[in-house]
């Protein structure tokens, strides 16, 4: 679907570009002065396989869906806020010693990098931060506890390359979760646990008064639900994924295994990711689900009795959207969360 509002305020622009496992999102969002608003958005699906280096065979196909994306929607802006994965994101805390200066931690997390990071240090950039704790907690525990970011150069590479081969002015690169937070929970106080469920992937976030702690991926998303009623009904894949959303007034007894075996897997992994934080004093106040998979069937039944509160999220609560695009858009706002997240990014 596809907006088609020319803003009259491009300069102010951003456009959020996500790029996802089988669609491409775009937004572009209008910083006025007095308020936020949508100025255009597009979806673009596609089938190829993102992992690694982009070689021409994926940025040719990829820049042309860009483009169209463009075109169609007729996009009025240059600045580009681009996704990166959150799964090829490295994200971890780690504690030191109170009495060690900066430089100190530097070195030891130097020093470390090649024990905890998924791929060789200098195949990665690494940027870490002293997350800021009460003063009372620094000298009960004689502990600072740190967040680590690292990505692979070659999705800084990936992305670069892209933005090459289409017209616009890539002004920075962000993790999706963060983008996610910026969007859905900013701002926000105490623990609160987001999870995102994709098609192939789902990632358990922990957020501390709104800022990233660190993130946990399976390789599981809803595809899985359409991959196992294919294999189990012995119809095509995409007639199971047309199968799986008209099931949309089953009742939540009657839904296939298929999909209450997948509901039962995310809710195994959340009660872990949740139990893994409350061991180290992160005790979760709430749960906030985004992604594309909250709109499977019985989902909101399956959770409704969650031990901890959930929510939806609402990436359109501080942005006004043109009643010519409100009717569209509002069916699919929580696969835009990422790229409005990157839309609104004031910082550049």
């Amino acid at each position: 679907m596809l907006g088609n509002l020319i803003s009259l305020f491009s300069n102010s622009n951003i456009i959020g570009l996500d790029i996802g496992a089988d669609n491409i999102k775009m937004v572009e969002v209008a910083h006025e002065k007095n308020r936020l608003e949508l100025a255009t958005y597009g979806v673009a699906k596609h089938n190829l396989d993102l992992e690694g280096y982009w070689g021409s065979s994926k940025l040719r196909p990829l820049a042309t869906m860009i483009e169209d994306i463009l075109n169609s929607g007729e996009f009025s802006g240059v600045k580009t806020v681009m996704s990166v994965r959150s799964k090829d994101v490295y994200v971890t805390t780690m504690d030191f010693s109170a009495s060690l200066s900066k430089k100190q931690i530097e070195q030891e997390i130097n020093k470390q990098a090649k024990y905890f990071l998924p791929y060789p240090p200098e195949e990665m950039r690494l940027s870490w931060s002293i997350i800021k704790q009460p003063k009372e907690v620094v000298k009960q525990t004689g502990k600072r506890r740190v967040i680590i970011n690292a990505l692979p150069d070659f999705v800084i590479e990936n992305s670069k390359n892209l933005l090459e081969h289409v017209n616009l002015d890539g002004i920075a690169l962000e993790n999706q979760t963060v983008s996610q937070i910026r969007a859905l929970l900013t701002p926000d106080k105490g623990n609160t646990i987001m999870v995102d469920i994709g098609g192939d992937h789902t990632t358990f976030s922990v957020t501390v008064d709104g800022v990233l702690r660190s993130s946990s991926h399976i390789k599981s998303g809803t595809s899985k639900i359409s991959t196992d009623l294919s294999h189990s009904l012995g119809i095509d894949p995409e007639v199971a994924e047309y199968f799986k959303k008209d099931l949309s007034l089953v009742n939540l007894y009657h839904l296939p295994k298929q999909v209450l075996d997948y509901f039962s897997i995310l809710k195994s992994e959340l009660n872990t990711f949740i139990e893994l934080n409350k061991k180290i004093g992160q005790v979760p106040e709430k749960v906030v689900f985004t992604g594309g998979g909250i709109y499977t069937p019985g989902f909101v039944e399956f959770f409704r009795d969650y031990h901890t509160p959930i929510y939806l999220g609402n990436c359109f609560r501080d942005i006004h959207i043109p009643k010519e695009i409100k009717p569209h858009i509002m069916m699919m706002i929580n696969q835009l969360s990422t790229a409005i997240g990157l839309a609104l990014r004031k910082d550049y």
